[in-house]
């Protein structure tokens, strides 16, 4: 397939994170067509068919999966992962998925193998990696500007509130908490810029029922942690501490807190989401700096992104679809793909029984 080729992509699960980085990402990529839509709630497909000039929308996936589609995009609950993939696959479509994969690490596995078996491209949507400060800091971290890492520490906290938050507060559609929402995809980075965790300990709490909406209705109360913390051992000797909540006061919106910090025998160097084009470096001796990211890491090599657009904190998860649609025309593997997704599976599912048995747990070997 050439680095041109047009590709028709379908999107099923047509809500939030599918209106702010699966579509706007899409469709500024030059040859590639949004051509059909799939989600249950009719009301919301028609909004989006009317703004995004998408015609062909459907509640059915067969008849979704009947449109001649290349790729599709699938951003729904997590418990509808697995089947949606599966079919999606089956149709002989390349497929991006939402985090987390599957609901425990067996049923991530399995995912995992059927894409294989199919011969289709499979990404896992870890939106974090394309951050440019991130990807600066990768670059830091592999070229040895910091030296060997010794310790780090990451961190992710918000303030969402107390009331319900949807099907993310219920173990049977979510699986996870606080853990499969943000947790998942620090593990994911965390591993990519300091290579495999090999063991953890850690301690997990739910802290609020979330037995009311915002306008006062009663509902189900959670099932699911919304605090959780670990500590990891990496393959290389590292060690690193994570602390992940939604009920820290103080930080909603972007006053919210997202760090991660590296220190090396040479240098450190502080990653912020909210200041995404800089990070903070040090060396031994000296106070932290001020280190703006280079041109070259502000977007993804061939991307039709432009770093100055918009809100740079939201815009960078565009590049996102431009790995996708790369891998695809390139015919190579997607990074992340869904080997990452059932590598952080196997660290999130470690975390759980490390907490629930107060231990420290080996990271179980996957495929």
């Amino acid at each position: 397939m050439t680095e041109t080729a047009q590709l028709r992509v379908g999107l099923i699960g047509v809500g939030g994170v599918c209106g702010a980085v699966h579509y706007p990402g899409l469709s500024r990529i030059p040859g590639v067509e949004v051509a059909a839509l799939c989600d249950p709630n009719t009301d919301l497909l028609a909004t989006r068919s009317q703004a995004w000039g998408v015609p062909d929308t459907t509640a059915d996936v067969d008849e979704f999966l009947r449109h001649g589609l290349d790729a599709v995009v699938i951003a729904t609950p997590n418990n509808l992962h697995r089947g949606l993939i599966e079919r999606v696959l089956g149709a002989g479509c390349h497929v991006l998925c939402e985090k987390p994969l599957g609901m425990d690490l067996a049923e991530t596995i399995a995912i995992y193998q059927t894409a294989v078996s199919s011969g289709r491209r499979h990404m896992t949507a870890f939106t974090y990696r394309f951050v440019p400060g991130m990807s600066y800091l990768k670059h830091l971290v592999h070229s040895g500007a910091l030296g060997t890492i010794r310790h780090a520490r990451v961190q992710r906290l918000q303030d969402w509130g107390e009331h319900a938050i949807g099907w993310r507060q219920y173990r049977a559609q979510a699986g996870l908490g606080e853990l499969g929402d943000m947790g998942i995809h620090r593990i994911d980075y965390a591993e990519d810029l300091m290579g495999p965790m090999r063991s953890v300990c850690s301690s997990m709490k739910q802290l609020v029922p979330r037995d009311r909406t915002k306008e006062g209705q009663s509902c189900p109360p959670q099932d699911v942690e919304d605090w959780v913390a670990w500590i990891a051992e990496f393959d290389s000797g590292a060690t690193c501490v994570f602390e992940m909540g939604k009920l820290s006061k103080g930080r909603s919106s972007h006053g919210d807190h997202d760090l991660t910090e590296l220190n090396g025998t040479d240098a450190s160097a502080i990653y912020h989401l909210h200041t995404p084009h800089e990070l903070l470096f040090a060396r031994r001796g000296e106070p932290y700096k001020v280190k703006p990211v280079p041109e070259e890491f502000l977007a993804r090599q061939g991307s039709p992104r432009d770093p100055a657009e918009g809100d740079p904190v939201r815009t960078f998860r565009y590049d996102q679809a431009w790995e996708f649609v790369s891998a695809i025309r390139e015919e190579r593997e997607c990074q992340p793909s869904f080997y990452h997704g059932m590598r952080a599976q196997a660290v999130a599912e470690a975390v759980v029984t490390a907490d629930r048995e107060r231990r420290w747990v080996d990271i179980a070997e996957v495929p």
